[in-house]
């Protein structure tokens, strides 16, 4: 009978396998502690520049409301100056807007008025530039008004083009003008009542 002998050491494949297991359990357990330390310095600048722009918008926050604050308390006006004002200012104004659009052109429009101590300001929408210029000589040559000064003029189409009319465009429509005007008034020829 032939001897069984076996020179070589007897290795058990469990033990290397299990000595793999725990170096790539080692591996992944750096790499995830690696990651975890990563995104908490991350999060903690992140933080920090959060903290900072929170605080700058607090700042302007703060900044706003003072301004808004000071611009309420300062158009706060007191009923003694409000009746200083209604003193100050007492002329008639019908007789002022009855001069302005009795002077209009044909097919022009008074928009707007508003009037302050000593001038009004009109919107009137006209037809043609050369409109402007015979209302502005007529204002002129008004007795109520010292001096016109014209604002600003702009133009707009009467039927202004949408998405669905885009198509449908009419060239046979000329643009209408709206002019802003400041009119100076006469006070002595306003306190006689429009006699002089």
């Amino acid at each position: 009978m032939i001897p069984d002998i076996n020179l070589l050491p007897n290795i058990e494949k469990g033990q290397s396998s299990s000595k793999l297991l725990y170096g790539v359990v080692g591996i992944i357990a750096l790499l995830l502690l690696s990651l975890l330390v990563w995104q908490y310095f991350g999060a903690r600048s992140e933080l920090v520049t959060l903290t900072n722009e929170e605080q700058a918008l607090q700042a302007q926050r703060d900044q706003v409301q003072s301004e808004y604050d000071e611009l309420i308390s300062g158009n706060k006006g007191s009923l003694e100056e409000s009746v200083a004002f209604v003193e100050r200012v007492s002329y008639p104004v019908s007789p002022l807007i009855d001069e302005t659009q009795n002077l209009l052109p044909e097919n022009t429009y008074l928009r707007n008025y508003s009037f302050d101590e000593k001038s009004a300001t009109i919107s009137v929408d006209f037809e043609t530039l050369s409109d402007v210029s015979t209302y502005v000589s007529r204002l002129e040559n008004s007795a109520y008004f010292v001096d016109i000064q014209l604002g600003s003029v702009s133009n707009f189409d009467v039927n202004p083009i949408t998405e669905d009319t885009a198509e449908e465009i009419n060239f046979n429509e000329v643009p209408r003008y709206s002019v802003e005007l400041t009119l100076f008034m006469n006070e002595t020829y306003l306190a006689s009542g429009g006699v002089q």
